[in-house]
């Protein structure tokens, strides 16, 4: 008989054996992010002829997604997730 997936005990999201990993993967995130933003930036003001100011703000941008990143890993911000289900709004009135 197939185990019940909701009754199998729960593991941690991160145990101590994986804290190298997990600064490894904050760090990706982080740099990935501006890197992202640097490469984009670049090309906007190669396109635009706008230097530096293309490069300056998306290098901004790629940050605070970077940012954004470490958070949702880290379980910090899960807007999706924080707040339960409204409940159906009736317009109906029984009188």
């Amino acid at each position: 008989m197939p185990e019940n997936p909701s009754k199998r005990p729960q593991k941690p999201p991160f145990s101590p054996q994986s804290g190298l990993g997990l600064a490894y993967r904050i760090g990706i995130e982080f740099i990935s992010g501006i890197l992202v933003g640097l490469i984009l930036g670049y090309a906007l003001d190669q396109g635009l002829g706008t230097q530096p100011w293309g490069l300056v703000i998306m290098v901004l941008v790629g940050a605070s997604a970077g940012l954004l990143n470490i958070f949702r890993l880290l379980g910090l911000w899960c807007p999706s997730s924080t707040k339960p289900p409204a409940p159906p709004i009736n317009e109906e009135k029984d009188g």
